[in-house]
């Protein structure tokens, strides 16, 4: 089916924003030719679409995204990805009682409980704890994408990094020389990572869709945030935050970050959005941005700091959309300061900051969709040209519906 493999900078896009008056692609949706000058010899853009009152699904040829709203007790995060051929990924998967929670989501929106790869972002109970069980409940076919295990401090839980390695079908980002075992009790040192040659490959989606690893364990291509900057803080869990996966999710032109719980250097954390952020473009970002950001930390002032978000979000009046996935655990989420930041001008152009839930003490805005424990569903049109995102209840009734132009699609 779908494979880990190296793929190159995924697609080229046009210059421009959101769908306006003028346009950077053909009616057929091809890419129009780029003139010595840079102008774009546009055509007609063509309309689009009206928002689906139904709430979107995986459609053949079109990239699917879904933020699970989990709920319990427990804190957790999961998200799945379906690929226009059908390849099927989780990007985290909850807590150790979320495990039936998204077993039924996927059975529920893919028809199956079939798993290409699992994604664990980092090693916290509320991203990877629901692996043992959930493996016991899907048929995985592939592979487990982590940052590797590595750089082993008190920061992460022990028990997340005793499931990936039991797991088995590791495919880790970085590598230490010695690689530990299973048993934390048999753990000597911190298994300090050597290399991480894993950034720079990709799950291949179908149809030239991709989740693309571009940095892990403050690890960016060539630069390591330890060495150009200083340590990761080995005793908070904000570190194993701040050591959490990026990745790219591409088709056609449009283009979604996730980072998990990566850290900004708010609330005395680590700064890795600030030390990634000019090294994106290199590792394959366009310097646009991207269509939609997942805001790391479930929305907390930890994460989405101003340098990633210009990088990220820039307030050039295109429409962009941000995401968040909050449980019902995640008190105090979102953060005000976060949503202040990420509404401010014209960051989002006519786009939203989406969330799962307001979890108890969270901050509401204008320019805030809440799904009150339902899901987040985004979904390509045109083969990526386009693209709709919806708030979808948990009683699968549609709250709210938009559809947006990429940002590479057409001219402002």
């Amino acid at each position: 089916m779908s494979r880990l493999g190296l793929v190159g900078v995924l697609g080229v896009l046009a210059c421009g924003g959101p769908a306006a008056t003028g346009d950077a692609a053909t009616d057929d949706g091809v890419a129009a030719p780029i003139d010595a000058a840079g102008a774009v010899d546009a055509a007609p853009c063509p309309p689009l679409p009206v928002a689906p009152t139904a709430a979107l699904r995986p459609t053949p040829g079109e990239l699917f995204y879904a933020q699970l709203g989990l709920g319990g007790l427990s804190l957790g995060e999961a998200a799945v990805v379906v690929g226009p051929d059908g390849t099927v990924v989780l990007i985290d998967v909850g807590n150790d009682r979320h495990d039936d929670d998204v077993a039924g989501a996927l059975a529920e929106l893919t028809g199956a409980t079939t798993v290409d790869h699992i994604v664990i972002t980092h090693f916290h109970a509320d991203h990877g704890d629901g692996l043992t069980g959930l493996l016991d409940r899907i048929a995985l076919t592939g592979t487990i994408v982590h940052r590797g295990l590595t750089d082993l401090t008190a920061a992460a839980n022990d028990a997340t990094i005793a499931a990936v390695c039991r797991a088995g079908r590791g495919a880790p980002l970085c590598v230490s020389a010695t690689p530990p075992g299973c048993e934390p009790s048999t753990w000597t040192g911190a298994y300090p990572a050597t290399g991480c040659p894993g950034l720079g490959r990709a799950l291949a989606l179908g149809e030239g869709a991709a989740l693309k690893f571009l940095a892990a364990d403050g690890v960016i291509g060539a630069d390591r945030f330890e060495a150009v900057v200083g340590p990761i803080d080995p005793t908070d869990t904000n570190g194993e935050n701040a050591r959490s996966v990026v990745a790219l999710l591409a088709h056609g032109r449009f283009r979604m970050l996730v980072a998990g719980d990566l850290t900004g250097g708010g609330s005395d954390t680590d700064d890795l959005e600030g030390f990634y952020a000019p090294r994106l473009t290199a590792a394959g970002v366009d310097e646009q941005g991207v269509d939609v950001l997942h805001l790391g930390h479930h929305g907390r002032d930890t994460s989405s700091n101003r340098t990633w978000l210009d990088r990220l979000l820039p307030a050039d009046g295109a429409d962009r959309n941000a995401v968040m996935g909050i449980s019902t655990a995640h008190l105090n989420s979102p953060h005000a300061a976060v949503l202040t930041t990420v509404l401010a001008g014209e960051r989002l152009g006519a786009g939203r900051a989406w969330t799962t839930r307001v979890a108890t003490g969270g901050a509401t805005a204008p320019g805030l969709v809440d799904a009150d424990g339902g899901r987040v569903l985004i979904a390509t049109l045109d083969g990526g040209a386009a693209y709709a995102v919806q708030a979808v209840g948990p009683d699968g009734a549609v709250r709210d519906s938009r559809v947006f132009r990429t940002v590479g699609a057409c001219l402002r």
